[in-house]
């Protein structure tokens, strides 16, 4: 019996499909991050509406015009796939960063309303929980807090009478406690996501294995099964003699099944698939030769 073959898919059709699979997810989670931009500027929105602190035309074109460039500039990679030219496809640090460049905006307009505005940080490095490990938190750290820095230098050089040291000091202090905090936790659930990827990936290698030792049984029993038809064919066509063969002792005809007398040569050809060619061996050709000579000298 032969095997059923087992079709194996093409393992580049599978990494076109996963590429596309990958792609699709990151555009989602890019979403998600734009989405966060909007929470923000409506955030903003809703602090000057109800008169806790204002801004200019101006200042609304600059904040709403940069949060659209940035997320263009995104989607535009994302679209065209050249984010799967860096070592990270998914641009997680690239987006929490400028994220963070753009919050620090809103952030020196409003200093009124500024420790709400810092909440909207956690979101955006939430994103790169599953992504970032703690090195790569660690660093989006110092940089959100040396731009917040940045700002309260600014605006201590802008008004130093009105700037009020301990409590800026105090909302630094506990921003910055809060951010890094949230950087070991974010690295450790991203270390042990990767361990979980690892171990993934190896069951996957032995499936794999398993598969292709799988695949080599099957042939092998296939070769086999063809080679049994193959003989078997093979025997089917080949005749034998055996048992008690009755054969006359002067002549040497051979008897049948059926009480006939054949010649020696004309039953073995009947009874498997040997042929016979007629020759004379030595010492038949010498009496035959003393026979004629013999002959002769008589006649």
């Amino acid at each position: 019996m032969w095997a059923e073959k087992i079709e194996t898919p093409d393992p580049n059709e599978i990494g076109e499909r996963s590429v596309r699979l990958r792609q699709r997810l990151r555009l989602k989670r890019f979403r998600m991050a734009a989405g966060t931009y909007l929470v923000f500027i409506l955030a903003v929105l809703l602090t000057t509406r109800m008169g806790f602190a204002d801004l200019t035309g101006v200042q609304w074109i600059v904040i709403v015009g940069s949060a659209i460039l940035i997320n263009g500039i995104f989607l535009s990679i994302f679209l065209t796939d050249a984010n799967l030219r860096y070592k990270d496809p998914s641009l997680t640090w690239a987006q929490i960063f400028f994220s963070a460049v753009w919050g620090a905006l809103p952030t020196f307009a409003l200093s009124e309303v500024r420790p709400i505005l810092l909440m909207f940080y956690i979101p955006a490095f939430s994103f790169g929980m599953l992504r970032l490990n703690r090195r790569q938190y660690l660093t989006l750290v110092a940089c959100v807090m040396g731009i917040y820095a940045a700002i309260l230098m600014l605006e201590h050089l802008h008004d130093p009478a009105a700037f009020q040291v301990k409590y800026e000091f105090l909302v630094f202090a506990i921003f910055g406690i809060v951010l890094t905090w949230f950087a070991f936790f974010g690295g450790f659930v991203s270390h042990l996501k990767q361990r979980l990827k690892e171990q993934h990936d190896a069951l996957q290698k032995i499936n794999l294995e398993m598969h292709r030792e799988m695949q080599e049984r099957i042939r092998a029993q296939a070769e086999k099964d063809r080679l049994i038809v193959e003989l078997k064919d093979a025997l089917s066509k080949v005749k034998t003699l055996s048992g008690l063969l009755p054969i006359c002792a002067s002549c040497k005809k051979i008897r049948d099944d059926k009480g006939y007398w054949n010649q020696i040569e004309h039953y073995i050809r009947g009874h498997s698939e040997a042929e016979f060619s007629h020759s004379i061996c030595p010492e038949c050709a010498r009496k035959t030769i003393e026979e004629i000579s013999n002959y002769g000298k008589k006649k």
